[in-house]
């Protein structure tokens, strides 16, 4: 027979049971919903916190060891933690729910009467009104404790999407999980009153050490995965060379005059990047971990206000009826590892941001910085003289098409000379203030100012490639500077002891990368490939290995090849 602690657990077991399945569901349906209507998702709102609140020096150390791949992981393991807190939810309102009956019981009286009447009637199910009481009070522990706790406000206030949709879309998550876990544990809950005594007590025991077993292999999975990231390096097949003596003695930080760029034609070659990147082949960083944006143009608007004299909002066919100019340039992560992918060019369509400030009658004194808002509640901010730059432009067009939402649909910021995190996307509000704004990634610990660093990429051979032995092929690659240019190329292939000058492909602008190759035709042997670039102005790529955070990235990329 049981005893009260041994039906209590069973019921905790129970409601954990009811509540796992109900939340995986729910947690399904709530990144079903934020993907398709755009309602609220609870990982992504922790994810940001926890980005915020993590030390600069362990965010780093898990981008260099795990990759571009470190924001999925964390929304597994957020999205894994939101079901463990729905299915403790549910063990504890069985248990609370149990407890109290058992209380009321123990009481006497008619209403006890009436209580135990009750559970033989519905076998000591769960009711309807304790769905619904369940679902009330996560939906207010979610609204006014843990979106606050979070710094989206009271229901998620600060958010883009606003309170009301957040309380709808928390409600609709609240009651779709809430009946679901009275069903499945009422079902769970009648195949153990079906049972006899001992049964039952084999049932649970089994069912517990089920659940035991299966939380032990998520976990054992979920170490096993980062345990291979870490030996594997993240997956990269890029890499910096060390800080040799070799290379830091030769170093000279600026040539005077500049190199004359020995400009000429360069052979197609396959792995050679494209000098144009197609859309669906550039990059994508965000700080969105479950998906990005999608903007309908038709509701969608953008503000200039702030310290400006006459502060206007533009629709979208109002803005696509301003002037454009058309303007090549290439973008880069501030995260990008030396030799990373995180690099492409493309040809743009926009309005120079003066514009829109002119349009709004000038910027009135004092100010100092323009603020970018975005949909997805990403902001960031430039200097006010870099948004006065011709080339600062707002961009909707990309290689002659509409920009695609994934690249910031309906407009972006594209701001030459500073890393991609400042070219802000899905833009909703330019306002100009006085004050030194910090944004996203700014109150994590990035660069404010994030100027692009010299960089060079060897794009072939690949790295650990095995070559032919006195056949002619090509070392070739890419070599960027933000909006500075590149005049010269140099490649080794004996890690840096000796440098030869590659062919410069002309590029359609000093904003945009440079295609590079040089004709080589090895001996038999183990090399060391690297290079290097120089700029328009005669700086000299930086040899010093730098890890991305908080200014980006430096160092020579190197890639090691056999010839046989």
């Amino acid at each position: 027979m049981y005893t009260k602690a041994l039906a209590h657990k069973r019921r905790f077991m129970i409601g954990l049971l009811a509540g796992l399945f109900a939340g995986i569901i729910a947690s399904a349906l709530m990144l079903l919903l934020s993907t398709t209507v755009g309602s609220i998702s609870l990982p992504e709102v922790f994810g940001s916190a926890l980005t915020q609140v993590m030390p600069p020096s362990l965010f780093e150390y898990l981008h260099q060891r795990i990759g571009g791949d470190a924001k999925h992981y964390l929304f597994y393991c957020i999205l894994v933690g939101q079901c463990l807190v729905f299915a403790l939810s549910g063990g504890l309102w069985s248990w609370l729910v149990g407890l109290g009956r058992d209380r009321l019981l123990a009481l006497g009286g008619g209403f006890a009467q009436m209580v135990r009447r009750d559970s033989e009637q519905d076998a000591d199910f769960l009711h309807w009104t304790g769905a619904v009481y369940l679902a009330l009070i996560l939906w207010l522990l979610t609204g006014f404790v843990f979106l606050p706790l979070t710094g989206a406000g009271l229901f998620g206030a600060q958010l883009a999407i606003g309170p009301l949709n957040s309380m709808l879309s928390l409600g609709v998550i609240g009651v779709v999980f809430a009946f679901l876990f009275l069903l499945i544990h009422n079902w769970l809950l009648e195949r153990q009153l079906h049972a006899h005594a001992p049964a039952n007590t084999v049932v649970v025991a089994t069912r517990r050490a089920a659940l035991r077993r299966g939380l032990e292999l998520l976990g054992m999975g979920a170490i096993g995965l980062l345990a291979w990231r870490f030996v594997t390096g993240g997956g990269s097949s890029t890499a910096a060379v060390d800080n040799s003596t070799n290379l830091l003695a030769q170093y000279k930080k600026k040539i005077t005059p500049p190199p004359v760029p020995n400009y000429g034609t360069i052979e197609t070659l396959p792995q050679l990047s494209p000098e144009i990147t197609s859309n669906d082949q550039f990059y994508v960083v965000s700080k969105n971990i479950v998906a990005d944006p999608t903007v309908d143009a038709a509701h969608w608007s953008l503000t200039v206000d702030g310290m400006v004299n006459t502060p206007y909002t533009l629709s979208y066919q109002e803005l696509l009826a301003l002037p454009t100019k058309p303007q090549y340039e290439s973008l880069m992560c501030i995260s990008n590892e030396v030799g990373g992918p995180y690099m492409s060019n493309a040809l743009w369509d926009g309005i120079p941001l003066a514009d829109l400030l002119q349009r709004a009658g000038g910027v009135k004194a004092g100010a100092t910085k323009v603020v970018l808002f975005a949909v997805d509640d990403y902001s960031d901010s430039i200097h006010l003289s870099k948004a006065l730059e011709p080339t600062t432009l707002l961009a909707v067009r990309m290689n002659g098409v509409t920009l695609p939402q994934g690249h910031g649909f309906p407009a972006r910021l594209l701001v030459p000379g500073i890393y991609g995190m400042k070219h802000v996307k899905w833009l909703t509000r330019i306002q100009v203030v006085n004050t030194d704004y910090q944004g996203y990634w700014q109150q994590r610990g990035w660069s404010d100012a994030a100027p692009v660093r010299l960089t060079s990429r060897i794009d072939t051979p690949l790295a650990d490639a095995t070559l032919r032995a006195q056949q002619p092929t090509f070392i070739a690659g890419v070599a960027f500077s933000g909006d500075k240019g590149i005049s010269e190329v140099d490649v080794s292939v004996d890690g840096g002891k000796s440098w030869q000058r590659a062919t410069l492909k002309r590029p359609f602008s000093d904003l945009s990368w440079v295609l590079w190759e040089l004709p080589w035709q090895p001996a038999a042997g183990v090399y060391t490939l690297v290079v290097r670039a120089v700029d328009l102005a005669g700086n000299v790529q930086d040899p010093s290995v730098e890890s991305p955070l908080p200014d980006g990235s430096s160092g020579y990329h190197t890639v090691s090849v056999t010839v046989n």
